[in-house]
């Protein structure tokens, strides 16, 4: 196993969040190491579970149909239309601040 292996390992038998330095007390019974080796595989596998849900939201992108996504991008674009006008209308009065 490598330092990402336990890390993960430590990481996934928790019940709790675990601080880095917790990780390596626990990390340490299996082998001495720095803490910086602990950052730097708390970094690997944060980038690696970043790219597996970019990878899924690109195939449920992917697979949608020209239907599905023609639709949402009617939504979008209806969302920005009603932003555009809610901007463009001058505010009410508070009532009791109404000026004469």
């Amino acid at each position: 196993m490598n330092n990402n292996d336990i890390v993960f390992e430590i990481i996934k038998k928790s019940k709790k969040h675990l601080t880095a330095y917790e990780i390596l007390d626990k990390f340490q019974k299996f082998k001495k190491i720095q803490p910086m080796a602990i950052y730097r595989s708390l970094k690997k596998l944060w980038q690696e579970a970043f790219e597996e849900q970019m990878n899924v939201m690109k195939e449920k992108f992917a697979s949608m149909s020209g239907d599905t996504m023609s639709g949402l991008t009617g939504l979008l674009e209806d969302e920005q239309e009603e932003t555009k006008q809610e901007e463009s209308e001058p505010a009410e009065p508070i009532s009791g601040d109404q000026t004469v």
